[in-house]
C-alpha cells in the first residue's frame, strides 16, 4: 500500500515564505529597531501590521515567514542568536494571536465595514500584543540583553510600537483586497488627488518643524482632513490617508523635527497622535459604511416593496389613513376595481362596499375591529367602478406610531372571484357525481383533502349493512379485515400526504359477515392551482378473481418446486460424477509423473513429451473437477450466516496472497476507514474475495503494476463491496457471461483458468443471500461489487 507525506510541500509554498519573509525584513528595516540591546524601540512597528494582514490572507501557513524575517533582522542588528530565536518566535505568537481573535470574535468577511468590528479590531490588536510582548521583552532580559529595572517601560514601549503598527499597517494593507464599491468618476479622482496633495503638504510642514513655533496641538490639523477623506473617499482612501499622516509624524519624530519631538515624552504623544488618528479614520470610514449599507437596505426593500405591490396578481394592496380614505393606490388595485389613482385617492373606503352592506355599517365594523384589535380578516363581494361585483378575501392592519397613535390602516385585497364561481361549479358537479355514483356496481366514495370520508354510495351501505353516518370520517375502516386493515390505513395514508393515487386490495366485511376481497382505487381531483379539493374512489369486487388466482398461484408453486427439485438432482449428479472423476484423474497423473521420474533415461524426447502433455492435461483436468466439486459443494452445503466484519475479511485475504501482491508489485488501496457490517459467512467471503483480488492481479497487462482499490459502503439497508482493477476490461456486452460456468473470454495476458471461478462467486453470493455483478470498460479496468445484507 502507498503511503504519503502528513502535510503538503510544494516549491510554491517555499516562495511564498521566502517573498514574505523578506518582505517582513524591510517592514522591519523600515520600523528602525536597530539596537534592542540599548533599549531602542519603534513608536510604530510596521512589521507587525504586515504580519497580521499576511496571516489574514494566507492562513498560518506563512507563519514560518514571519518568524524567518524577524530571526535575521534580530541577527543583523547583532543580537545574541537565542536571544533572536525567542524574539523571533515572540514576533510570530503575537500576529498569530491577534489573527486567532480576529476570526473568532468578528464575523464579517470585510474587517472594518461596521464601527462594532473596528473596535473589536482594536481590542485584539491590543490584547495579543500586550501578553505576546511581556513574553518578548522577558525573554531579551533572560537572554543577559538589559535591565530588568527597564521591563515595564520597554514593555509598554514594544507593546505600543506593536499596536500602532497593527492599527495602522494592516487596515493600510486589508482594504486594498477587498473590492471597492466607490464610482471613481473624473471628478472623484480630481478630489482625491486634491485631498492626498493637501495632507502631503501639510504632514510635509507640521513634522519637518516648518510650523513648529505655533505649538503641540497643531499636529492635530490633519485631522480634519483625514475626516473628510474618511467622508467623501471610502475605507481605500481612509487607510491610506492615514498610514500617510502617520508615516510623516514618526519619520519627523525620528529625526528630531516637528513638534512631538521636542517633547520630553515624544514616543507617548506621538503614538497618542496616531492611534487617535488611526481609530479616528477607522471609525468614521465604518460609520460612513453602514450608514450606506442602511441607506441600500431602505432602497433595496423600497423597491422590493414597490414590486410586490406592482406584481402581487390579484392582490389589490393600497394605505388609508386615519378616517378611513384612500392614501395610496398599486396597479393591480387598479385592475382589480377599476378606479384610476386620480379618481379614487381621497375617497372613502366604503366606496368599494355594496348598497347592501353599506347601508348595514359593514366597512365602519371592519375598521373599527382593526382598530381595537389590531387586525381584520373579512369576505365578502364588492362594487367595481363598472357597476360589477366580484368576491374578495382581504385583511385590513391597524397602523399605529411608537406613541401608540393610529396613522392609518394597510389594506390587502385577493380577488377570490374565480375561486367562488369554481367552488359553485364544483358543487353542481357534486350533484351529478352522486347521480351516476349511485348507478355503479362498484361501491363508490370520496373523502376531503385530509382523508376524512364525506360520502358513501348506496351500494356500499346495502353492502356493510350500516348506515352512511356511522361509515364517515373514518368509521368504514372497522369495516375493514383487521388482516389488512393496517397495511390499508398506511395506504391511505401515504396517498393523502403525497397526493397520488391509491391502488390497494383488502377485505371488507359485508352484512352476512363475510369477507370479500376489493381494489380500491382512488384518484384527487384538483383545482385550477393544482390544489387537491376532494378524492373519489371505488371499490371494485375481485373477490372471484382472486380465488382463482390463488389456485394459479397454487399450480405455478407446485410446478416450481419439481423444477427445483430436477435442478438439485442435475447438481447432485454433476458433483457426484466429478467426485468420482477424480480419483482415475490423479492415478493417471501419478503414472505419468513416475514413468517420468523412473524411465525417462529409456525414453526418446517424443515420449518423454507425450508423457509431460498428459500430466499437464490430468492437473488442469483435475484443476476444473475440484472447481465443479466446489460448485456442487456450494449448492448443497448448509451455510450458517452470521455477523461478519468486511475490513477484517479483506484484511486476511490481503494477507493470504501478499506473496503473489509483491511479486506482481501491485498496489492495494483501501476506502474509508468505517466499514459496514454484513450477515455473511467467513469462509465463502474470503472465497470470493481472494477470487477478486486474484483475478485483478491475473489480468493486469505485463507492462502496468497492478492497482487494487478495495472500498466497501451501506446503501439502503445494504451494504456493497467493491474491488477495482487497471486491468484489461471486459467488453459490456460479454460482462454476463463471465459469471456463467465454463466462460472464458479471449484477452491479451493469457492467463490460465478452468472458466469456474467466478460462476463459483456467483454461486457463493447466491447462498448469502446476496448478488454479485460487475462494470468495466475495455483497456481500463474492471469493478467487482458484492452486495449483501447489512448487519
Amino acid at each position: 500500500m502507498k503511503a504519503g507525506l502528513p502535510f503538503t510541500f510544494s516549491w510554491k509554498w517555499l516562495a511564498q515564505l521566502a517573498g514574505f519573509a523578506g518582505l517582513y525584513f524591510a517592514f522591519a528595516r523600515f520600523g528602525n529597531v536597530a539596537v534592542v540591546t540599548e533599549g531602542n524601540v519603534s513608536t510604530m512597528w510596521p512589521a507587525a501590521g504586515l504580519a497580521v494582514a499576511g496571516l489574514w490572507w494566507g492562513g498560518y501557513r506563512l507563519a514560518p515567514a514571519i518568524a524567518l524575517g524577524a530571526f535575521v533582522f534580530a541577527w543583523q542588528n547583532g543580537v545574541p542568536a537565542q536571544v533572536g530565536a525567542a524574539a523571533a518566535l515572540i514576533s510570530t505568537l503575537g500576529p498569530m494571536v491577534t489573527v486567532f481573535l480576529m476570526r473568532r470574535y468578528i464575523d464579517a468577511p470585510r474587517l472594518f465595514d461596521r464601527v462594532g468590528d473596528v473596535f473589536l479590531f482594536f481590542l485584539c490588536a491590543a490584547v495579543a500584543p500586550a501578553l505576546v510582548d511581556a513574553l518578548g521583552v522577558a525573554s531579551l532580559y533572560w537572554g543577559g540583553v538589559g535591565k530588568w529595572d527597564d521591563f515595564h517601560g520597554l514593555w509598554l514601549l514594544s507593546w505600543a510600537g506593536d499596536l500602532m503598527g497593527t492599527l495602522i499597517t494592516a487596515p493600510a494593507l486589508l482594504v486594498w483586497t477587498w473590492p471597492d464599491s466607490q464610482r471613481w468618476t473624473r471628478r472623484k479622482r480630481i478630489e482625491v488627488a486634491g485631498g492626498f496633495a493637501l495632507l502631503t503638504i501639510c504632514s510635509a510642514l507640521i513634522f519637518t518643524g516648518k510650523l513648529a513655533s505655533i505649538g503641540v496641538g497643531f499636529p492635530f490639523v490633519v485631522l480634519p482632513i483625514i475626516v473628510w477623506v474618511a467622508v467623501r473617499l471610502g475605507q481605500r482612501a481612509t487607510a491610506s490617508a492615514t498610514l500617510l499622516a502617520c508615516a510623516f509624524s514618526v519619520w519627523g519624530t525620528r529625526h528630531g523635527m516637528g513638534p512631538f519631538a521636542q517633547l520630553d515624552l515624544s514616543s507617548p504623544v506621538a503614538e497618542l497622535f496616531m492611534g487617535m488618528l488611526a481609530m479616528t479614520g477607522l471609525v468614521l470610514a465604518a460609520s460612513i459604511t453602514d450608514r450606506k449599507r442602511a441607506e441600500e437596505a431602505l432602497r433595496e426593500s423600497e423597491a422590493r416593496f414597490r414590486l410586490l405591490v406592482e406584481n402581487a396578481k390579484g392582490y389589490a394592496i393600497y394605505m388609508l389613513d386615519a378616517e378611513g380614505r384612500i392614501a395610496t393606490w398599486s396597479a393591480e388595485a387598479e385592475r382589480i376595481k377599476g378606479y384610476r389613482a386620480e379618481e379614487i385617492i381621497g375617497k372613502p373606503f366604503r366606496t368599494f362596499f355594496t348598497p347592501e352592506d353599506a347601508q348595514r355599517g359593514v366597512p365602519e365594523q371592519v375598521l373599527r375591529m382593526a382598530r381595537e384589535e389590531g387586525r381584520a380578516r373579512y369576505e365578502g363581494w364588492r362594487v367595481r367602478k363598472d357597476g360589477s361585483r366580484f368576491c374578495v378575501e382581504g385583511v385590513i392592519t391597524a397602523i399605529r406610531d411608537e406613541s401608540g397613535a393610529l396613522n392609518g390602516y394597510s389594506k390587502v385585497a385577493h380577488d377570490v372571484t374565480e375561486r367562488k364561481q369554481a367552488e359553485e361549479v364544483l358543487r353542481q358537479s357534486e350533484a351529478r357525481f352522486r347521480t351516476l355514483a349511485e348507478g355503479l356496481p362498484q361501491l363508490v366514495w370520496t373523502c376531503l383533502p385530509d382523508g376524512r370520508c364525506d360520502y358513501l354510495s348506496p351500494q356500499w351501505v346495502r353492502y356493510t349493512g350500516l348506515p352512511e353516518e356511522e361509515q364517515l370520517g373514518f368509521g368504514w375502516f372497522e369495516q375493514i379485515d383487521p388482516a389488512d386493515r393496517e397495511r390499508a390505513a398506511a395506504a391511505w395514508k401515504r396517498a393523502v400526504e403525497t397526493h397520488m393515487m391509491l391502488d390497494v386490495e383488502y377485505r371488507i366485511r359485508g352484512a352476512d359477515g363475510a369477507h370479500r376481497w376489493f381494489k380500491a382505487r382512488g384518484v384527487p381531483l384538483r383545482d385550477p392551482e393544482g390544489r387537491v379539493v376532494k378524492w373519489v374512489g371505488t371499490n371494485t369486487d375481485i373477490d372471484d378473481q382472486k380465488r382463482v388466482n390463488e389456485l394459479l398461484e397454487a399450480k405455478v408453486r407446485e410446478r416450481t418446486a419439481q423444477l427445483q427439485a430436477s435442478l438439485s438432482s442435475v447438481e447432485e449428479l454433476l458433483y457426484t460424477i466429478a467426485h468420482d472423476l477424480r480419483a482415475p484423474n490423479r492415478h493417471m497423473q501419478s503414472f505419468a509423473q513416475l514413468l517420468l521420474l523412473e524411465h525417462a533415461d529409456r525414453l526418446d524426447d517424443t515420449a518423454r513429451d507425450y508423457l509431460s502433455r498428459i500430466a499437464a492435461a490430468a492437473a488442469r483436468n483435475d484443476e476444473l473437477i475440484r472447481d465443479l466439486l466446489e460448485y456442487g459443494r456450494l449448492s448443497h452445503e448448509a451455510v450458517a450466516l452470521a455477523p461478519a466484519d468486511l475490513r477484517q475479511t479483506v484484511q486476511a485475504v490481503l494477507r493470504a496472497v501478499a506473496g503473489e501482491i509483491q511479486q506482481r508489485r501491485a498496489h492495494v488501496h483501501f476506502g474509508r476507514a468505517d466499514w459496514p457490517r454484513v450477515v455473511g459467512n467467513e469462509r465463502l467471503l474470503e472465497q470470493i474475495l481472494t477470487n477478486f483480488v486474484s483475478n485483478a492481479l491475473l489480468y493486469a497487462p505485463p507492462d502496468r503494476e497492478p492497482e487494487i482499490a478495495i472500498s466497501a459502503e451501506s446503501e439502503g439497508g445494504k451494504a456493497v463491496l467493491r474491488v477495482q482493477d487497471n486491468g484489461v476490461g471486459i467488453p459490456p456486452e460479454q460482462i454476463d457471461r463471465v459469471f456463467e460456468p465454463f466462460i472464458r473470454l479471449p484477452n491479451e495476458t493469457n492467463a490460465p483458468g478452468t472458466g469456474m471461478g467466478l460462476a463459483i462467486v456467483k454461486k457463493a453470493a447466491e447462498r448469502l443471500n446476496g448478488a454479485v455483478g460487475a462494470d468495466s470498460t475495455l483497456g481500463k479496468g474492471s469493478c467487482f461489487w458484492l452486495e449483501l445484507q447489512a448487519a
